[in-house]
């Protein structure tokens, strides 16, 4: 198995240093490209340089640990344009995965997920920890789920959407690409894109640009 790059040294970074540890990984080391955290360590790894050296490790897999995902997918094509690039899928042995979960590839599965069945986790997406995911979901490319958060069955998250921590979504509803759900919010109705909702029950704070 190639050796591990982690793209992001924050906070969703070294979360992601931990998980890919719990997955036996061999990590080469972080790229970022902070000043302050060249030529340092963080979680006793390398900073190998910024993300424009990524060219450099070709011969490694990568993983695009950042929170945000408008930035994973301006990351990707800024800095990972080339099909020789291979980015791992990362699942938590303590994560649950249940019968038919497709979980493709630059995503993120953290500790203590539930996936139960006919579960579809499209590119770079992040399923965070005790999170759950029911029956029929489907999540497309770059969507970030915060911990705890819970999608009832036959939820349809489209490319860019974020689920606000220990929010909850009702069964069959579709969230469109960019919107935000916020934190605690409980979604009872489809949302459209780049809204942002909050509260009990979830109701329009702003649009996004």
């Amino acid at each position: 198995m190639k050796d591990l790059i982690i793209v992001g040294a924050g906070g969703h970074g070294v979360e992601i240093a931990w998980l890919a540890k719990r997955c036996q990984r061999k990590i080469k080391g972080f790229l970022d490209s902070t000043p302050e955290k060249q030529n340092t360590q963080i979680m006793g790894l390398d900073v190998l340089g910024p993300i424009e050296k990524a060219q450099q490790f070709i011969e490694c897999e990568f993983i695009i640990a950042i929170g945000n995902p408008r930035s994973r997918k301006k990351i990707l094509d800024l800095f990972f344009n080339d099909e020789k690039f291979v980015f791992a899928t990362l699942v938590d042995p303590q994560a649950v995965v249940g019968e038919n979960v497709i979980i493709a590839e630059g995503s993120m599965i953290c500790v203590g997920a539930v996936l139960t069945v006919n579960v579809n986790i499209g590119q770079h997406c992040i399923v965070n920890i005790n999170s759950t995911l029911s029956h029929g979901v489907h999540l497309e490319n770059f969507v970030t789920i915060a911990p705890n958060a819970s999608l009832s069955g036959d939820v349809i998250l489209k490319d860019y959407v974020e689920i606000g921590a220990n929010a909850v979504v009702k069964e069959k509803l579709v969230v469109r690409e960019g919107a935000m759900i916020g934190m605690g919010a409980v979604l009872t109705k489809d949302v459209e894109k780049n809204h942002v909702m909050v509260g009990n029950p979830a109701k329009l704070l702003k649009i996004i640009d």
